[in-house]
């Protein structure tokens, strides 16, 4: 049985990289951290944590620099072509929505006859019969204040 460790991080976006590969946004998240130094004064130390999300949910996403976030993720790491081991956040929540690309796949997906299924359920539209098309034409006639037509 796999375990992944979750790190849950509060902070503001303050760099946005979309350009570093195919499959990844990349972003920094900057936490304001306090303390008070030796003489009592209040001091700012900002941690600052980088993490990804791919490439294909973002548009469920605002992501813009300044912008408040939470984001859950697993912490993992890669060493850079310099030899450095650089960390970062692996995001499967932001602001308390999924963002696990494997997840959104199992939710959303498509029949072998290209009909859209919702968590294994058939999207099928159902087309309206006269009586509700009537019924909604009155309501529309009702809001923009027009006589029955």
């Amino acid at each position: 049985m796999k375990i992944n460790d979750y790190i849950l991080v509060h902070g503001k976006i303050i760099n946005i990289k979309n350009n570093i590969d195919d499959k990844y946004i990349w972003f920094d998240i900057a936490k304001d951290e306090y303390f008070k130094d030796k003489d009592g004064n209040l001091k700012n130390y900002p941690s600052f944590f980088s993490a990804r999300i791919p490439k294909t949910i973002t548009n469920k996403y605002i992501l813009d620099t300044n912008i408040e976030i939470v984001v859950k993720g697993i912490p993992k790491g890669y060493l850079d072509k310099n030899g450095y081991r650089q960390n970062y956040i692996h995001i499967t929540e932001i602001n308390g929505v999924q963002a696990n690309e494997d997840i959104l796949n199992q939710v959303i997906s498509y029949d072998i006859d290209g009909i859209m299924l919702w968590n294994g359920k058939r999207c099928e539209s159902i087309p309206t019969t006269k009586e509700e098309q009537l019924e909604l034409q009155k309501m529309i006639n009702e809001i923009c204040g027009k006589d029955d037509e």
